[in-house]
C-alpha cells in the first residue's frame, strides 16, 4: 500500500482510496455470515485506470480492509490533501441497515458499510457493530475533507454497496448487501420506499466546502447485482463496471463521467436497479 506518499507536480493533486472485499470467509453466506462476493476485482478494474490520471492511490482489498484500517486511511488522506485537490472514494462490498442510535434517522436505520471484520447479527459482548462502517461515520470523514480541500477542491464517492440485496447467491447471480437489519432490540427491518422513484437527493452546500457527488448503486429497496464480464470472465459491481467504462475517455475531476454512468446503469435493465445520486452541485 502506497498510503498517500509521494508527490504530484500539477497544482490540483489528485487522490484516490478504493476499498474492496471479495473473501470474507463464507463463499455461498448463510442468515449469520457473510457471502463472499467480488469486490476486491473491482479495485484491481479501477485502480490502474486511476494512476493513468495521475491519482495517487491507495488500496485495501480483503483482509486489508478491516475498520480500523480503513479509518486509518481516510484520516491519512485528510491529513494530505490541501487546498483545490480532487478525492475519490470507492467502496465495494456488502452494505447492511443499522438500527439508529441517535435518532437522525426518519426511517430508524443508518446504513453502513460492511468492513471484513464485521460480523453480520448482534451478539451482546462479542460483536456489537463496532466495525460497521456507518453512513454517520463516512459523513462525517468526507466532511473533513471537503472543509480541508475548500470550494476549489472536488469530492466523489462511489458506493457499489446496498443494504438491500438478497444474502443469497446462486450460479449467475451474485448480491451485494442483506435486507436482514443489525439491531440490538429485535426490531425488524422493513425497507422504505418513500420518495422511492427518486433518483437525485441534495447533499448540503456549505460556503467555503468542495461540492460533493455520491454515486450509490440502487435505491434502498433494491438488489444490487454482480455482472459478468464475459470477455474476462470475472464479476464485478455493476456500478464500478460502468465508472471504468466512463473513466477510460473522460476525466474524473472533470465530472463528466457521472451523467454516463447514469445512461448505462439505466439501459443495463436487467439489474433492475437504479443508480441514485446525491450531490451538492445544484
Amino acid at each position: 500500500m502506497i498510503l498517500f506518499s509521494g508527490s504530484v507536480a500539477s497544482a490540483q493533486r489528485k487522490w484516490a482510496l478504493l476499498v474492496g472485499v471479495s473473501d470474507y470467509g463464507h463463499p455461498y453466506g448463510s442468515d449469520t455470515e457473510w457471502q463472499n462476493i467480488s469486490g476486491a476485482n473491482d479495485v484491481e478494474l479501477l485502480q490502474p485506470l486511476l494512476l493513468v490520471q495521475g491519482f495517487q492511490t491507495d488500496a485495501l482489498v480483503n483482509s486489508q480492509a478491516t475498520y480500523a484500517r480503513i479509518l486509518e486511511c481516510l484520516k491519512i488522506l485528510i491529513r494530505s490533501c490541501k487546498e483545490g485537490d480532487c478525492v475519490y472514494l470507492h467502496f465495494s462490498m456488502h452494505g447492511q441497515p443499522v438500527e439508529d442510535r441517535n435518532g437522525d434517522e426518519s426511517d430508524g436505520w443508518d446504513e453502513s458499510l460492511i468492513p471484513v471484520d464485521a460480523r453480520k447479527i448482534y451478539q451482546k459482548g462479542v460483536y456489537e457493530g463496532e466495525c460497521h462502517l456507518t453512513d454517520d461515520c463516512l459523513e462525517t470523514m468526507v466532511d473533513q475533507i471537503r472543509k480541508k480541500i475548500g470550494v476549489f477542491g472536488k469530492v466523489y464517492v462511489v458506493l457499489d454497496a446496498c443494504h438491500s440485496g438478497e444474502s443469497s447467491r446462486g450460479d449467475t447471480d451474485y448480491m451485494r448487501g442483506t435486507h436482514q437489519g443489525f439491531t440490538w432490540t429485535g426490531k425488524t427491518y422493513k425497507a422504505s420506499r418513500l420518495n422511492s422513484s427518486n433518483d437525485y437527493f441534495r447533499v448540503k452546500d456549505i460556503a467555503g466546502w468542495a461540492p460533493v457527488v455520491y454515486l450509490e448503486a440502487c435505491r434502498s429497496y433494491q438488489h444490487n447485482k454482480e455482472i459478468r464480464d464475459k470477455a474476462c470472465n470475472k464479476w464485478y459491481g455493476a456500478l464500478s463496471y460502468f465508472v471504468a467504462e466512463a473513466i477510460r475517455t473522460t476525466p474524473v475531476c472533470s465530472g463528466q463521467w457521472i451523467g454516463r454512468v447514469k445512461e448505462r446503469m439505466d439501459r443495463y435493465r436487467p439489474n433492475k436497479q437504479n443508480m441514485v445520486i446525491e450531490s451538492s452541485i445544484k
